[in-house]
């Protein structure tokens, strides 16, 4: 009885003895919403070039004749004299005439003119105007030469409004028709699972600390992301190489970058939503991650997924990293837990209707809703996303998310490891030189393009040799193509994110370097500014291998041995 009293203690002892060997980090978690709210009237998504003429989340709200709502038809402008229209914005008087020319200022200075115009509005830093048709017109005051763009229209599943006058009451934008109807204007936004947000995990051994930021965006410019980790580390001091951010790469979140040879409501930012929603969410997150750490295991595993397949390979055989990654970290009290699933497929489906023209973080926010629920304590899920560049999903995205969340669950449920070592983090890049067109075969190019029409990919090819007819005339061209390349090691744990549209092959490349770890690749990572294809792209002149550099602005494609660049850098540095 005493020999098995012994055996017991000793059992026990040592299953202690166990569990308090294992680290405790330390981790917070923190979320903020990316909601577009009222900072601008119209927004367009990101993601598709179709249809040309845009997807915009954008919807005219019905509200009954003007005559029944006298508290919101007290706020239409009265006219000025001589004047058709006269707005005070700031301590600029914006008048519009009976001729239709638009003027700012003392000074009178000139608009650009649009047709037909018949009433306009100001918000922020944008000119909102009707003329006369279900088109609403949108002008950039600070860079008024971009020109009228589009802002909304009749798209086939709102209702058709033709403004006869435009006006705000109450930070909200209404019309009203020829026939005294009345309508507000409404961001399209989807169901609560579908949410944007700004979700952070800090994570912090003895001896340093790393950050870890997903966002459901389909993307952001390098400049942009450099600014908000120089914020970052100059309030927390942390060094900028330990913040790695994501984009999940969603096609129904508004514009956060740089397109510069689509069509004109695409071409930049929506820099109120920049300004007003983005950087401050993820300012916030980041203090409030950092600030709530707290005593945590931490683990990590891996399954498989059949939630994508590979859309872009023809006859040969078909890549496809099917891994699904998944991060665990639990406060050492029990009472929260964190969970990071990291895959790689395009958040794209979904675009029937209504939901082309709806603000959505598509699968990832079924998935992350799904865990969330799950979770017998309070859980806070995040997707990271992976070489998704070529990978397709194979169902809708309430489907794929909910086969993902169980992917990950099965992974939690039998395939953990703790981890236990130190955090360390490195920042490299590889630079891809470029070797763009001659200005005789650009300028036939052009030429050969602006004789097609009113067609999406020659208007896109007209502007990429714009863009690039440019470069050579001032000197800019750019001579190299940076591929960023951040690890972050945690404990036994490798992370190793990829700047640009990373296609699956480099996730298999780059796992194969270390076979005893469990190494995790995500692309989409600090800049999303092009695909990142490999040779079989490039050869067979693909969309992600050639025709993507045309709608990044790129000025010519990778090199064909752009992979072994990558994981050549990656195996010497060996970070």
């Amino acid at each position: 009885m005493r020999s098995l009293t012994r055996l017991f203690l000793m059992v026990l002892l040592g299953g202690c003895e166990l569990v308090n060997a294992q680290q405790v980090y330390q981790v917070g978690v923190a979320s903020e919403s990316l909601e577009p709210g009222e900072e601008s009237f119209s927004v367009a998504l990101s993601g598709y070039a179709g249809p040309w003429a845009g997807r915009f989340a954008f919807t005219w709200l019905p509200k009954g004749l003007k005559s029944s709502n006298p508290a919101i038809s007290r706020s239409i402008p009265k006219v000025g004299k001589g004047s058709v229209q006269t707005a005070v914005v700031g301590k600029v008087t914006y008048k519009l005439d009976s001729k239709g020319n638009i003027t700012a200022g003392k000074s009178g200075k000139s608009l650009p003119a649009l047709p037909g115009i018949t009433g306009f509005v100001v918000k922020n830093n944008d000119m909102y105007a009707a003329a006369g048709s279900d088109t609403l017109y949108r002008l950039h005051l600070p860079n008024p030469e971009r020109g009228w763009m589009r802002a909304a229209y009749h798209n086939g599943q709102i209702p058709r409004v033709v403004p006869k006058e435009i006006f705000v009451s109450q930070d909200k934008l209404y019309a009203i028709t020829k026939t005294d109807s009345l309508f507000e204007a409404a961001v399209i936004h989807g169901k609560e699972p579908e949410q944007l947000f700004a979700r952070a995990l800090a994570l912090k051994s003895e001896q340093s600390q790393v950050l870890l930021m997903c966002l459901d965006l389909c993307g952001f410019d390098g400049s942009f992301i450099n600014e908000i980790k120089k914020d970052i580390a100059k309030k927390h001091r942390l060094p900028e190489e330990a913040i790695l951010i994501n984009a999940s790469h969603t096609h129904f979140a508004p514009g956060t970058q740089k397109w510069l040879t689509w069509a004109p409501h695409n071409r930049y930012p929506d820099e109120a939503y920049m300004n007003k929603v983005v950087r401050p969410a993820m300012l916030k997150a980041a203090d409030r991650a950092l600030a709530s750490s707290a005593p945590s295991y931490v683990k990590v595993g891996r399954g498989t997924t059949a939630i994508g397949r590979n859309r872009s390979n023809g006859e040969l055989a078909t890549p496809y990293d099917n891994a699904v990654d998944v991060l665990t970290a639990e406060r050492t009290d029990g009472s929260e837990k964190t969970v990071m699933v990291l895959s790689g497929c395009h958040p794209v489906a979904g675009t029937a209707g209504i939901k082309h023209f709806t603000v959505s973080s598509n699968y990832p926010g079924f998935m992350r809703n799904a865990l969330e629920e799950a979770g017998k304590i309070k859980t806070t899920a995040l997707f990271m996303q992976g070489c998704a560049g070529d990978i397709n999903p194979i169902d809708e995205p309430e489907i794929t998310g909910a086969k993902l969340a169980a992917d990950a669950l099965k992974v939690m449920d039998s395939n953990m490891k703790p981890l236990s070592g130190p955090v360390t983090f490195h920042m490299d890049s590889v630079l891809a030189e470029t070797t763009p067109w001659s200005k005789e075969k650009l300028v036939e190019f052009r030429e050969t393009n602006s004789k097609l029409g009113a067609q999406m990919e020659p208007e896109r090819n007209v502007a990429w040799a714009d863009l690039m007819l440019s470069h050579l005339e001032q000197n800019t061209m750019p001579k190299s193509m940076p591929v960023y390349i951040q690890t972050i090691n945690i404990g036994e744990w490798k992370l190793i994110g990829l700047s640009r549209e990373v296609v699956t092959e480099y996730g298999l490349a780059i796992k194969k370097l270390w076979p005893e770890k469990l190494v995790s690749v995500a692309g989409y990572c600090n800049d999303v500014s092009s695909y990142l294809p490999v040779e079989r792209h490039i050869k067979t002149r693909v969309y992600e291998g050639e025709g993507s550099c045309f709608w990044y602005g790129l000025p010519s494609v990778f090199p064909l041995d752009i992979l072994d660049r990558v994981v050549n850098r990656i195996s010497t540095k060996n970070y």
